[in-house]
């Protein structure tokens, strides 16, 4: 353990002041087969190329849960257990923690990383199971694994008031990935951002901007959202009937952005609208693209990430990744993805960092602005977890 951490720590690809950032797609076949294709980012131009050295092929089972850092949160399913890993991409060693004992139910997990150590963070909750249904109110409790001690250790928040409301089938590839940012974890649950700050080891929650009553039906039927940070700042963007819409999360000093006549409760609403746009606005700037998607499922336009260098925001919709710039008003393709037949099962893209200066020998020739087609089925570089 402490090897590979030596190893991770003196490679700036895990550094994020160092890093490259891009995108992560993760193809998961029926038969269980996943392929792992890492995307470089261009930061001027916001072109996507093809990172070969990184991408892989695993026959295993796994999840992709979160990234933190050049490190990848991983999960497989074992006997009557889910056995959580820690793996890193440049290196290709992976760690499988032990087992946690948890006897609850776990609805959401994550990953720190320092450059140093890491922790992964699992939070649980009781079942109401004497009514048969869902996790009780405010019964959250953290299962925290620090590699620096290699054992787990249970965390109760106190005074932390969330209401946790799941839909009875939830999908995990319709949940936000997590997103490790200034030192803390955010976790979108109920309409609400958990996060867990871990050095303070501490809990608070924040209203998140687009919540309603009924937010398990939202959470799988309707909206697809993203967090995502930028210059330091964490931001929550979504999709709706209407477009797509961003917003930055404030700082503590920074309330003073709505005066006192606003209607906002400064205490409770702690967000500020970076952006918005409609779908007929993405329609006009190319009819072609947009037809990909039904206007009426917004599920269907999932925003990935956002650039801040070229001010761009990557949405994927059916068989394409679009780049949208958000300041000229441009809409390009930059990466296609077919769906080969009844042995496709899921195709996820995630934020990530990777790649680094001491790695650019090995940069893929994809010329950046092109079109990168994915490499859907082929063998690259096969790997075994």
């Amino acid at each position: 353990m402490e090897a590979q951490m030596k190893d991770c720590s003196e490679n700036p690809i895990i550094i994020s002041d160092m890093g490259t950032k891009g995108l992560l797609s993760h193809y998961q076949f029926e038969d269980g087969s996943s392929q792992f294709i890492f995307l470089d980012i261009d930061k001027e131009t916001g072109g996507i190329s093809i990172n070969n050295p990184l991408s892989l092929t695993t026959g295993s089972y796994v999840q992709i849960i979160s990234s933190s850092e050049g490190l990848l949160l991983l999960s497989s399913t074992g006997e009557n257990q889910v056995n959580y890993l820690v793996f890193n991409p440049l290196t290709k060693q992976s760690v499988t923690l032990p087992q946690h004992g948890i006897a609850r139910l776990i609805i959401r997990s994550g990953l720190a990383f320092d450059g140093k150590h890491y922790q992964v963070v699992l939070v649980h909750v009781s079942r109401d199971e004497e009514n048969g249904l869902g996790p009780l109110p405010g019964d959250i409790e953290l299962e925290i694994f620090s590699s620096e001690t290699g054992a787990w250790r249970n965390h109760r928040p106190f005074s932390l008031s969330l209401n946790v409301e799941l839909p009875e089938n939830e999908f995990p590839e319709l949940n936000t990935t997590p997103l490790f940012s200034n030192g803390a974890i955010h976790w979108e649950i109920s309409g609400q951002l958990l996060v867990y700050h871990v050095e303070d080891d501490c809990c608070e929650v924040i209203e998140l901007p687009n919540v309603f009553e009924d937010w398990s039906w939202q959470s799988t039927m309707t909206y697809r959202r993203c967090l995502w940070e930028s210059e330091g700042r964490v931001h929550y963007t979504y999709t709706d009937f209407d477009g797509v819409h961003s917003w930055n999360l404030l700082k503590e000093d920074e309330h003073n952005v709505y005066s006192h006549q606003n209607v906002y409760d400064r205490e409770k609403f702690r967000w500020q609208l970076a952006y918005t746009f409609n779908h007929e606005d993405l329609t006009e700037l190319d009819p072609d693209i947009l037809s990909l998607g039904d206007p009426w499922e917004p599920r269907n336009i999932s925003p990935i990430a956002y650039v801040q260098d070229s001010e761009t925001m990557y949405l994927q919709l059916p068989g394409v990744v679009v780049a949208y710039d958000t300041k000229n008003r441009v809409l390009l393709k930059v990466c296609r993805y077919r769906f080969p037949g009844v042995d496709f099962n899921c195709c996820s893209f995630f934020p990530s960092i990777h790649i680094s200066e001491c790695n650019k020998q090995n940069a893929s020739n994809s010329q950046v602005g092109e079109v990168a087609d994915l490499p859907i089925g082929e063998e690259v570089n096969s790997f075994s977890f």
